[in-house]
């Protein structure tokens, strides 16, 4: 029976900003004819990426796209853990898998990794491993999590066949956004704000306050933002849960969610409510409008 060793990590924080990712310092492997993918792995991420889309169709969830840039970062994290014949989700010289995706191109605001390694070589061996991790049962079921998330749309899925150490080393980068694709990454970078709307504040018993809108960023119109709420000019937290809105898509040819349905505690009395859509890439964050509204 082949080994196998899996290890995961997810993370949801705000986007923190091209400025912010340019300023990280960090050492990458540099992608080199020698570090390229062969057919053999790719037919192996390939096999990998279908029977986790077929687990996701069991669960009633879309299937992920494959991103060149999630790849990437996911080909350099391999390389790591092979060169230094280690499973871990940081390496020396390597910054955390959240800056990776980033310093791949990707605007993500929820992101994760799967890693994981077998001596089994071969296209049953990462298959196997990807199997391992979906069956997994809480509370130890953080890839299974992963896998089944409905925060991602994306993933990048890459096999390393490690002849060094008899290893097949698999990586799986989760995230919302797919990171640019060749062409893309050559063009100058959009810089456009968000741009929504707040439909209704409504008070509810317990002192709790629901807000219904909805917001989109021209510079990506299919991901689903964050939003930050302000109440009497102080932040209560930033949300994410995107809602279905046909209506906001067939109308201004975007992604299907688009909408946002928060619910938080409040102390009783006369409040304002803002909203601010939390900006992909080079624009700033916006305030949609704000709410006056009496909570008993």
């Amino acid at each position: 029976m082949s080994a196998k060793h899996l290890a995961a990590t997810a993370r949801k924080v705000g986007y923190l900003g091209a400025g912010l990712a340019l300023a990280v310092s960090a050492a990458v492997v540099a992608a080199t004819p020698a570090s390229a993918m062969t057919s053999t792995e790719a037919a192996a991420a390939n096999a990998t990426l279908s029977l986790l889309n077929r687990e996701r169709a069991a669960n009633h969830l879309p299937g992920l796209q494959m991103s060149s840039a999630l790849i990437s970062s996911a080909r350099r994290h391999n390389l790591y853990m092979a060169k230094y014949n280690t499973m871990s989700h940081q390496l020396p010289g390597e910054p955390v898998f959240t800056t990776r995706i980033s310093q791949a191109g990707v605007p993500w605001h929820h992101a994760a990794e799967n890693i994981g390694w077998t001596t089994n070589r071969t296209s049953a061996g990462a298959t196997g491993l990807e199997t391992a991790m979906y069956n997994e049962v809480a509370p130890n079921n953080g890839h299974r999590l992963n896998i089944l998330s409905s925060a991602v749309r994306y993933v990048g899925i890459d096999v390393y066949l490690d002849a060094a150490h008899g290893k097949l080393w698999l990586t799986e980068d989760f995230a919302d956004a797919s990171g640019p694709v060749p062409a893309q990454a050559a063009a100058a970078p959009a810089a456009h704000n968000p741009v929504g709307h707040i439909d209704a504040v409504t008070a509810l018993a317990g002192h709790q306050l629901r807000v219904m809108g909805w917001s989109y960023d021209p510079d990506n119109k299919i991901l689903s933002l964050h939003q930050d709420i302000y109440i009497d000019g102080r932040m209560c937290g930033r949300y994410f849960g995107p809602v279905q809105r046909p209506d906001v898509a067939a109308a201004r040819h975007v992604g299907q969610w688009t909408g946002f349905n928060f619910t938080m505690t409040t102390t009783a009395g006369r409040h304002v409510v803002a909203v601010y859509a939390i900006n992909v890439g080079l624009g700033q964050s916006v305030r949609l409008s704000s709410s006056t509204i009496t909570v008993g």
